[in-house]
This record gives C-alpha cells, sequence and structure tokens, in this order.
C-alpha cells in the first residue's frame, strides 16, 4: 500500500466525514427551530432535546472539521522512518502466513476509523489506543500480538513508511 494513497484517501474520508456532520447538524438545527418544537405544556420536551441534540451535532462538526483539516495541512512524508510513530503507515504479516497483511496509519486523530485503499482495510489508530500503544517504538522485524476474536495472533512489522 502507498502512503500518499493512504494519506490522500484518509482526507478525503475525512471530508466526507465533515459533509456529513455539517448536514446531520442542520438538520439537527431545523428540528429545534421548527414551530412544531414549542412546547405545548411543562411536560413537553421535544423542542428542549432537539436543541441538545443540535449543540451536540455542532460540537461533532467543529471536531470533524478539525480532524481534516489537521490531515488536509499535513502532506504525506514518503521517506521510511526507522520507529513507528506518528503519521506512519505500518504493514503487518501474520506469522507464518505472509498472504494475511494488516495496513494501520498511526494517526493524532479520528482513531476507529477504517477505510478501503487499493481493495484493502486501512485502519486509523491513535497512540493512545491498544493497538497504537503495541506498535509505538517498534521497528520492522519486531513482532507483536494483535488480540483478534479473543485470541491473540503473531504479526510481524514489514514495513514502515
Amino acid at each position: 500500500m502507498d502512503k500518499t494513497k493512504a494519506h490522500d484517501a484518509i482526507t478525503l474520508a475525512l471530508l466526507q466525514r465533515f459533509e456529513t456532520a455539517k448536514w446531520a447538524a442542520k438538520q439537527a438545527h431545523d428540528a429545534a427551530i421548527n414551530e412544531e418544537s414549542v412546547a405545548e405544556n411543562k411536560y413537553d420536551t421535544f423542542g428542549l432535546e432537539a436543541s441538545y441534540l443540535a449543540h451536540g451535532q455542532s460540537q461533532r462538526v467543529l471536531e470533524c472539521q478539525a480532524d481534516w483539516q489537521l490531515f488536509e495541512k499535513k502532506q504525506a512524508v514518503l521517506f521510511g522512518d526507522d520507529l513507528v510513530g506518528l503519521w506512519c503507515l505500518v504493514t503487518l504479516s501474520r506469522v507464518g502466513d505472509s498472504e494475511s497483511e494488516k495496513y494501520y496509519f498511526i494517526s493524532p486523530c479520528a482513531g476507529g476509523l477504517s477505510l478501503e485503499v487499493d481493495d484493502k482495510p486501512l485502519y486509523l489508530v491513535t497512540l493512545s489506543s491498544p493497538v497504537g500503544k503495541l506498535l509505538t517504538g517498534k521497528s520492522v522485524g519486531d513482532s507483536v500480538d494483535l488480540l483478534q476474536g479473543g485470541v491473540k495472533l503473531p504479526y510481524e512489522i514489514i514495513n514502515i513508511e
């Protein structure tokens, strides 16, 4: 997997997430100011709930925008790194199964996001995530045990970009 392609795909996915969040915030705002949201009695909380939702969606828009802009401004560095750290694309191969590769991008944000690049799954992990902590500071040739379905499976780091 090419790091530049991965970075571009992540940036696009974050932009799409930002656009979706803006749409959802607009819908929530419209519901909050709709005349049907006006309370009919003291027990009618629909308008209050709609305003809380609109506020939450607005916060989500800001977070999604910050994530996208972070990737948009930071260009992919193309030289290989010696150790896994922030902004690295890490390729793992399952020990004994060279066909089973996993791709992780060590990201400062949007941990848990997964997407397809060249028909291969790419996972974003942050430094504070369990996988991020496991990979940080490792180098090519090091092995790590990933927990999958309650079972630890051995992988080897075969590439760091």
